[in-house]
């Protein structure tokens, strides 16, 4: 009796609830104006909510001295150079606004274009900048969802995760050119899907909008050139993909029509390297002619980054220590790199426990370069000091590669978490150089504050620590299932997928390749592992998007049904 009666409860409610829906989805289907606003509103707000939460309860973070080089040094070698010159520069409008906003405020007049040079940091000024860079987030994320499916119901989950993930708000929370080079790294995978999906020629457009991008991530972070490799990886892929889609699928007669397709792939991977190769040439004389504005000496950085790298060398035996010098100073091609590694091999028989990368740069530079005046000298240090990384690493030795290997293994096993509390430890390195930072004693981050008070709010807020203990390893391990996945129902549903397949694949590489140079050029630190994160996380929602959309969306077949019925002709005469 109770069954039956729960059976007559349960039955009706049912048939409410679907009731309810149908009647529900009618409305909707009646009314497109709302859901065209409505839909990209809510998606939005979601994409925003994190950060409306952490500028009214986190205090900007600060990716330690770096960040203030940035945003107070004069243009010089250090804004154009070292730390890229596009951040350093922009970063200073909003802080501008700020220092002009509170001057008026008090009845001051606000200050002139020579505060460019010499920017003094406000409460309201860094909060302009943190907001401006959450907005920036929000708008790119919200174009990249929108790129990867056209399902709205798909673009919401992939919202919602992205919201869960603390990485990419917890750097748009962080003063430094990392976060700006975030925002660009998910515009160029967002405009690299759309170039994909192109199946014919792409818009003119499309290839210089692509171009301005790598130009400008090029002028943010230099090792983001390696970035102009991935559509010409993404195309070759491409090729390889299609020459055994027909077989994977089933179709036993589609060669005479994935021979043009193929042909019109590697033409698109001409147009990508070439694009790819004017923005780095673009980038190199835009730093050349800042630095000729400024009177200062153009020349690589690298040489800088590897004294960084050379630092594994105090925890080598001596006498491995001394084979690893030894084969550098045969390698050299100068006696100014001889000098240099006599230096280092001294440096490290004399303190290796304390090596500070920087002071031995300063002591290099005054051994090799007495008078700081005079640029032909200051060029031929810089000429030393890349001859120097050429020396170590042409060809690279087993020790070499050994550390290389050992940090690139962390790298693989380094949890979100982990590089989100990265940025608050260096938010921390102010409370022991307050001399090198002193215009940060009044901003509301560390007024009356201490190093464990700003640890605390990343212990304090459960969203900064999750996902708990899942590594990089474990994303790929999903994103290899996703992939299979969308094959399996490419296969079922005879759609095309080998555009998204190859991109996805292309992200994967070009996100290992970064972290494999930055382990090369430079020891190991959590933040390095930000490009590998972004390009990662796209790549999953490429994937997850082409999946769902191969699954319910009714997109176009793998091939048209005129080409299919071609395809049965020829079937037929060979069979004849």
């Amino acid at each position: 009796m109770s069954y039956r009666i729960g059976d007559r409860i349960f039955l009706p409610s049912a048939a409410n609830c679907v009731h309810v829906f149908v009647r529900f989805r009618s409305w909707i289907t009646a009314r497109p104006l709302l859901v065209s606003f409505v839909a990209p509103a809510i998606l939005f707000a979601v994409i925003m909510a994190p950060s409306i939460w952490m500028l009214s309860v986190i205090p900007p973070l600060w990716k330690d001295v770096d960040a203030y080089l940035q945003l107070t040094r004069p243009p010089g070698s250090e804004t154009i150079l070292q730390y890229g010159p596009l951040y350093c520069f922009i970063a200073r409008i909003p802080l501008y606004v700020g220092y002009a906003t509170d001057c008026l405020r008090v009845g001051a007049s606000p200050p002139g274009l020579s505060y460019f040079d010499h920017p003094l940091l406000t409460d309201l000024g860094v909060f302009l900048l943190v907001g401006s860079q959450h907005l920036a987030l929000a708008l790119t994320s919200f174009y990249v969802i929108a790129v990867t499916t056209r399902l709205l119901w798909v673009r919401f989950i992939i919202a919602v995760t992205w919201a869960a993930n603390p990485l990419f708000y917890t750097l748009a929370h962080c003063v430094g050119g990392e976060t700006l080079s975030m925002i660009l790294v998910l515009l160029i995978g967002a405009t690299g899907l759309r170039i994909i999906r192109h199946s014919h020629n792409v818009p003119k457009k499309e290839w210089f909008l692509l171009g301005i991008l790598l130009w400008l991530c090029t002028l943010t972070r230099q090792i983001n050139a390696v970035l102009a490799g991935l559509l010409p990886l993404t195309f070759v892929l491409l090729v390889l993909c299609r020459s055994s889609a027909a077989r994977f699928v089933g179709c036993q007669s589609c060669a005479g029509w994935n021979g043009p397709r193929c042909k019109q792939s590697f033409q698109k991977a001409i147009v990508a390297v070439a694009v790819g190769i004017s923005s780095i040439v673009l980038a190199n004389a835009s730093l050349g002619t800042l630095c000729y504005t400024v009177k200062i000496p153009y020349h690589s950085v690298v040489g800088f980054a590897f004294f960084g790298r050379l630092k594994f060398l105090a925890t080598l035996p001596v006498e491995e220590r001394n084979q690893l010098l030894d084969k550098a100073n045969k390698n050299a091609n100068s006696a100014d790199v001889k000098g240099l590694i006599s230096l280092l091999r001294n440096e490290f028989n004399g303190r290796a426990a304390s090596w500070d990368a920087g002071a031995f740069t300063n002591r290099a530079r005054a051994s090799l370069v007495p008078s700081e005046g005079d640029l032909a000298r200051q060029q031929r240090f810089y000429h030393a000091l890349n001859g120097m990384v050429a020396a170590f690493l042409w060809p690279p030795s087993k020790i070499l590669l050994s550390a290389v290997a050992t940090d690139f293994k962390r790298s693989q096993r380094i949890t979100i978490p982990e590089v989100v509390a990265f940025l608050f430890v260096t938010t921390r390195f102010y409370f022991s150089h307050r001399d090198v930072m002193p215009q940060c004693a009044s901003l509301i981050t560390f007024r009356d504050k201490n190093a464990d008070q700003i640890f605390g709010i990343f212990k304090n807020h459960s969203y900064f620590r999750h996902p708990k203990n899942v590594s990089y390893r474990a994303f790929l391990l999903v994103w290899i299932v996703i992939l299979a996945a969308l094959f399996l129902i490419a296969k079922m549903r005879k759609r095309d997928i080998t555009g998204v397949a190859s991109y996805a694949t292309a992200l994967i590489v070009i996100a290992i390749l970064m972290m494999l140079a930055n382990c090369l050029l430079a020891i190991f630190q959590p933040r390095y592992t930000l490009p590998m994160w972004e390009l990662t996380l796209v790549s999953l929602s490429v994937l997850f998007g082409g999946m769902m959309d191969a699954l319910l969306y009714q997109s176009r077949p793998l091939y048209p049904p005129e080409l299919n019925d071609q395809a049965k002709h020829l079937d037929r005469v060979q069979r004849s």
